[in-house]
């Protein structure tokens, strides 16, 4: 069996414009290479053997050679013809931003689910991309795009690829199924944190939950999902939900196999829409990140835009986005700046739905006393002779179901 040369991945990164390629310059290098040199092109007709113009490619393929670069990156998806006659026109690795996001994925899954999710993601990507390509495929010679939770190498049959997938789909039915089973069973409200990616959601999470979630300044720091109860000062407790955060040109594989996890978001009661505000690039992210919620959640549901790191942006940019996003909360999770007003909006949310009743239960309803001091704000119980007296401020769904033993005024 061959041995596979590590050594450090020189890339040049390829696309449309600057801004994009930026953002794909952290994606390179958060997935462990170097961008030595950015290239961009002019929008034209896509071409269906080469993506760009041949012209392009010999551009690129000089520019490589004189760079010493080991990879080329294209920021737009390749189709696996034309990543494999790039490859042979260039003579050196091509990969494009679906494969460095899958590999940083692969990185930074480390629950089972994240990690079915994310090899499924790998395999149905890599999938389409073996025929004709077998063990002669040295140039591929590790790096990105070959690491990751049940590495496959490009010569596996296809044949127990397809079962792997199907294996894993199955997998993911059984997750899927407990946690509807976990999701029937609560009786709290949901508030989910949404973001472009590095937004500071997990970081928030720990401010208002006292989670301890990682957090660290880069993309994809964390996938799996986080659930932390928080008690509002209404009484009312609300869970709080971290997802995997949003970029640009998510790979559609990677949305099919974190289904499960982006459920989430399609089942939370309140919406917290996560804004890096330091972001020179923000007005597109939260267009990124729209286009993803309206996907998932009903119209009705309750939206609240979260600017952080306000920090680290000028007093007169603050002051704009104060008149663009009016309803709009600003804040730093990091430096603890305002935070209280995430939990005071929600809170100010969950009273609006709450109504104050007084309740005469029977003993045999004693069961309802535990419920609603977990769920509500009790201002009086007295334990009577005939029956449990309670004054408290409950959830409307809750009342609804206590009707008949409400005493009226």
């Amino acid at each position: 069996m061959y041995q596979i040369e590590q050594m450090e991945e020189k890339a040049v990164l390829v696309g449309q414009n600057e801004s994009e390629l930026n953002e794909l310059e952290l994606l390179v290098e958060t997935a462990g290479a170097k961008s030595i040199l950015k290239m961009t092109y002019h929008d034209r007709k896509i071409d269906p053997a080469y993506y760009i113009g041949s012209g392009k490619v010999r551009e690129i393929r000089e520019a490589a050679e004189t760079a010493a670069a080991n990879l080329i990156v294209f920021d737009n998806e390749l189709s696996p013809v034309q990543q494999r006659n790039l490859e042979d026109k260039i003579e050196i690795k091509v990969i494009d931003r679906s494969q460095v996001i899958l590999d940083i994925f692969a990185r930074h899954a480390h629950s089972r689910e994240s990690k079915i999710q994310v090899e499924l993601a790998q395999l149905e990507y890599r999938l389409p991309r073996l025929q004709g390509r077998g063990v002669e495929m040295s140039r591929l010679a590790g790096g990105i795009g070959t690491r990751g939770p049940g590495e496959t190498k490009l010569e596996v049959d296809r044949r127990r690829i397809e079962k792997k997938i199907h294996r894993l789909k199955e997998n993911l039915k059984e997750i899927k199924a407990s946690r509807e089973v976990q999701r029937s069973s609560r009786r709290d409200p949901v508030a989910a944190l949404v973001g472009y990616t590095n937004a500071g959601k997990s970081t928030l999470m720990n401010r208002l939950a006292g989670a301890d979630s990682y957090t660290a300044d880069k993309l994809f720091a964390t996938l799996d999902s986080t659930m932390r109860q928080l008690e509002l000062p209404v009484g009312q407790n609300i869970i709080l939900s971290d997802t995997v955060g949003f970029i640009s040109k998510l790979p559609h594989q990677l949305v099919a196999s974190f289904r499960t996890t982006l459920e989430e978001i399609e089942n939370a009661d309140i919406i917290l829409h996560l804004i890096d505000a330091s972001n020179s690039d923000l007005e597109r992210n939260i267009r990124v990140v729209n286009d993803e919620i309206k996907e998932l959640v009903e119209v009705d549901c309750k939206i609240i835009k979260v600017f952080n790191k306000i920090d680290l942006i000028e007093e007169s940019r603050l002051a704009d986005l104060k008149i663009i996003y009016p309803d709009a909360l600003f804040i730093s999770a990091l430096k603890r700046i305002n935070t209280n007003s995430v939990v005071e909006k929600l809170n100010k949310i969950i009273s609006e739905e709450m109504v104050e009743v007084e309740l005469d239960l029977p003993y045999s309803e004693a069961s309802w006393v535990e419920r609603i001091h977990n769920t509500a704000k009790v201002y009086e119980e007295k334990y009577q002779k005939n029956n449990i007296y309670l004054k408290a401020l409950l959830p409307q769904t809750t009342a609804a179901k206590l009707k008949k033993y409400r005493r009226e005024a």
